[in-house]
């Protein structure tokens, strides 16, 4: 997109005014935030541990983003990445390190750990090799293959295939390829079930049921929310919130309620239900602007959060970039450099103050809305290098490449201290909504909903220095077979080269 066609757009898109009591309470430190006794936890998600864990790996990932950069930009033959592994950088490479690359891995290991290790294949080999089945699969039409990817250890190239064939692009590849079996998405569980849910009993603060709002939006999921929260965020917006496509086609069971006439857990409306990515904002102008999914919907789509309110102005107007897997939109009375924490109806949150790029073994915490803000998260070895067949609010898919994988750590049992804590009747504990049972409780770390989420890195200390963002959540596992606890993120870099501009939104440059 440039930038005269993006300025064009926010100039015939200026948001309405607002009222004083819609805005966010002058944005509170998120140290201090405003809460209720509905409001859940109030507590930030990141523990200790998991905060010490961060800052001894913040000068790892300095290094290896050096050496990544220095060998990327001298195209130094045989380069094939960089990955933190038990406290050390450990880089990737085939065949002899050129000179000029040996000096950059010189001078990072006089500060951390540093070591290199043999690869197969470099970055380039295995990339022209996935450009190729690429080529071959469009050529061919064959949409069995939902994603490609190679890992910085230079091994090969891994292919996610639906069904039990074998595409012909896989074939005769000059590098090894393989295969990860998946069942299509249209095949459900036993235990699952669709159409639209309701409850009897009036919402309770935090619990999900419908409400016919009439017009376009169709029936909504809604609740008695605190405000500010995920689920009713206010003006400005901050990341890390509910949105709710209500122009959808379909739904895309990302926000549930249980059916009181069948005793199913049942999705709570036909919309596709997402997460506020992150506030950006437009260097020409200042305009404030949301990152969010494209998957679940563009810019000309009306967005709403739980209970109903808009909250981006539409416009036919604001060019995406289909193959980066996000978009940009114009939040109504603009945005404020904060994400949400801690539980799904919180009122708790994090000032954000820079991005950078991932690196692969790099401990990450995520921005959900469906299921709350998870810190138990890794990135994978597939680091801008995973492209994958996304399925698309329009029952469509796009091709997204570029992504990384991201791999979380859920372990079943007691739920994370800023999660769900529901106490089932049976005495178990569940990490999704009081109102399913225990076979309907979800054991998965992220939802359909939680695509969008953002991805970032704590500080070492302090409440209110920020966080640095790192990538957005944009794709679950493909079927119901595949490993439950891999997704993908597009990376902050490859989010700004797709839109280069725009920047992030810090308290730096937010206007008061």
């Amino acid at each position: 997109m440039t930038a005269a066609c993006l300025a064009a757009t926010i100039l015939a898109v200026q948001p309405a005014s607002v009222h004083a009591e819609q805005r966010h309470a002058a944005a509170p430190p998120p140290s201090a935030p405003t809460t209720t006794a509905a409001s859940g936890s109030g507590e930030h998600s990141v523990t200790p541990a998991q905060r010490a864990r961060m800052a001894s790996e913040e000068p790892l990932v300095k290094a290896a983003l050096r050496i990544r950069t220095a060998a990327k930009a001298a195209k130094a033959p045989g380069f094939a990445g960089v990955a933190l592994r038990d406290g050390t950088v450990t880089v990737y490479w085939k065949g002899p390190v050129p000179p000029s690359s040996r000096k950059t891995i010189d001078q990072e290991s006089a500060k951390v750990p540093v070591v290199v290790r043999p690869a197969a294949h470099s970055a380039e080999e295995l990339g022209r090799a996935a450009d190729e089945i690429r080529r071959k699969l469009a050529a061919s039409g064959d949409r069995s293959v939902v994603s490609i990817g190679y890992p910085v250890t230079g091994s090969g190239i891994t292919a996610t295939v639906t069904g039990a064939k074998t595409p012909a692009a896989l074939a005769n590849t000059p590098v090894p390829v393989t295969l990860a079996r998946t069942t299509p998405k249209a095949t459900k569980p036993a235990t699952s079930a669709s159409g639209s849910g309701r409850t009897d009993a009036p919402a309770a603060p935090g619990t999900a049921r419908t409400s016919g709002t009439g017009g376009s939006m169709g029936a909504l999921a809604f609740g008695d929310w605190p405000n500010p929260s995920r689920q009713d965020d206010a003006v400005p917006a901050w990341g890390g919130a509910h949105l709710i496509n209500s122009e959808a086609t379909g739904g895309n069971e990302g926000w549930q309620v249980r059916d009181d006439e069948t005793g199913k857990v049942v999705r709570a409306d036909d919309k596709w239900h997402c997460t506020s990515g992150f506030p950006a904002i437009f260097k020409g102008t200042g305009q404030e602007l949301m990152v969010q999914p494209l998957s679940c919907g563009g810019p000309q789509r009306q967005f709403v959060d739980a209970s109903g309110d808009p909250v981006n102005v539409k416009s036919t107007s604001i060019g995406v970039v289909a193959s980066s897997g996000v978009s940009l939109t114009v939040p109504v009375g603009g945005a404020e450099p904060f994400l949400y924490d801690g539980d799904p109806w919180t009122q708790v949150g994090w000032q954000i103050s820079d991005w950078a790029e991932p690196v692969a073994g790099q401990s990450v915490c995520v921005s959900a809305a469906e299921l709350g803000s998870f810190c138990d998260a890794t990135i994978g070895d597939e680091v801008g290098t995973e492209s994958a067949l996304i399925q698309t609010s329009q029952g469509d898919s796009n091709l997204t490449q570029n992504m990384t994988n991201l791999g979380t750590h859920y372990e079943d049992g007691p739920v994370h201290p800023a999660r769900r804590p529901y106490v089932l009747a049976d005495g178990s504990v569940c990490n999704t909504f009081d109102f399913m049972d225990n076979t309907d409780c979800s054991q998965f770390a992220f939802a359909p909903g939680d695509m969008g989420a953002a991805v970032y890195t704590v500080p070492a200390d302090g409440d209110d220095t920020g966080v640095t963002i790192r990538g957005l959540l944009v794709h679950q596992h493909d079927g119901y077979l595949q490993n439950p606890t891999n997704f993908h993120i597009i990376g902050a870099d490859q989010i700004f080269a797709a839109y280069p501009d725009i920047t992030l939104l810090t308290s730096r440059n937010d206007r008061p």
